[in-house]
């Protein structure tokens, strides 16, 4: 039961802070899980937490709070995975939320967190660390079970406000739908997308870490056997993305999602989402959500559009293979009566 590379890594600096020991009956209520520590067995595992006190989740993804987060007030404590049961006062997710990255999730998910009654989870990192311990493990049931018990210590309640829990997932996270789904049958699901080569433009802007070969756990991002040539870092991202559309297609096919054009953000979330699940904004918090709608969810700064498409960069030869999986799902949409 080795950790893999890649982000597993990454987590580890999420438990930088002063340590507090763990003991029977702690109460752990303002803590939040973060990875999987794992030993030999899964029975020799241990949650590793932090303590966020009066830190809220307001920022555009979990690691970025935690960030945020001053120096000294960073405490970190180990217990036995059973600790994760022990939580009460938590909501059940009332939605997850799935993407294929660049395609406005973060806009979605920042609009709903401004509201003081929604809890809103952005890619906690705790996800991912069970879902390759999942892939890992020899008791799948088991580490089902762990994955909803994080879940709902993810959505412990801090104030007597909060009524609605949603957690935004990586996007590599529709490839686990199925798992996810055994954790939550009930859930509603979106699925938040766009067209393909803005998606690989901003990735060649900036590359995720899921666009990068050997990041992620490979049961997690299945990939069709290619013969890109070394170095072909759109190419390896143009496969990627297609792996996320097509294994939307099934599920939302089958009606377990609800896609979400790129370009139907922000005004579907007033139209459609907010009333779908029951969340009942003030005028006032109307109000700021519009106008929090022209502001860039990842940097908080003024949105005016992407910047323009390179005219050269090999991109639109890998966006035109792409094109008939954005159609598949374009025609899902439209069938379904989801809008233009």
């Amino acid at each position: 039961m080795n950790a893999a590379p890649g982000l597993a890594l990454q987590e580890r600096l999420l438990a930088r802070g002063e340590t507090v020991p763990w003991h029977e009956g702690m109460d752990l209520r303002g803590w939040y899980p973060l990875y999987v520590e794992r030993g030999e067995t899964l029975a020799d595992a241990a949650m590793c937490w932090r303590e966020l006190g009066k830190t809220s989740f307001s920022d555009a993804f979990f690691v970025n709070t935690l960030a945020r987060q001053p120096h000294g007030e960073r405490r970190v404590c180990r217990t036995p995975l059973a600790a994760l049961g022990t939580l009460g006062d938590c909501l059940a997710p009332d939605a997850f939320i799935f993407h294929v990255s660049r395609c406005g999730s973060t806009l979605l998910s920042q609009l709903l967190a401004s509201l003081p009654q929604c809890i809103v989870m952005s890619e906690p990192p705790v996800i991912d660390s069970l879902l390759r311990l999942h892939h890992d493990s020899a008791d799948p049931a088991a580490s089902v079970a762990l994955l909803r018990q994080a879940i709902l210590a993810l959505g412990q309640r801090r104030t007597f406000a909060e009524t609605h829990f949603l957690i935004k997932f990586d996007c590599w996270h529709i490839h686990s739908l199925d798992l996810l789904r055994q954790a939550f049958p009930g859930t509603p699901c979106l699925f938040v997308y766009r067209e393909p080569l803005a998606v690989l433009v901003s990735h060649q802007r900036q590359r995720g870490p899921q666009m990068v070969p050997g990041m992620l756990h490979p049961a997690q991002l299945p990939l069709p056997a290619h013969q890109l040539a070394p170095g072909d870092i759109d190419g390896y991202t143009g496969l990627v993305l297609a792996s996320l559309l097509n294994a939307a297609q099934p599920h939302a096919a089958a009606g377990q999602l609800q896609l979400i054009n790129y370009k139907q953000l922000p005004y579907i979330l007033f139209s459609d989402v907010l009333p779908r699940f029951g969340i009942a904004p003030t005028a006032a918090q109307l109000q700021a959500m519009r106008a929090q709608g022209g502001v860039h969810a990842k940097y908080g700064t003024a949105y005016h559009g992407d910047p323009p498409m390179p005219a050269a960069s090999g991109l639109a030869a890998i966006a035109a293979q792409l094109q008939p999986a954005y159609l598949a799902l374009e025609a899902l949409r439209l069938h379904a009566g989801q809008g233009q």
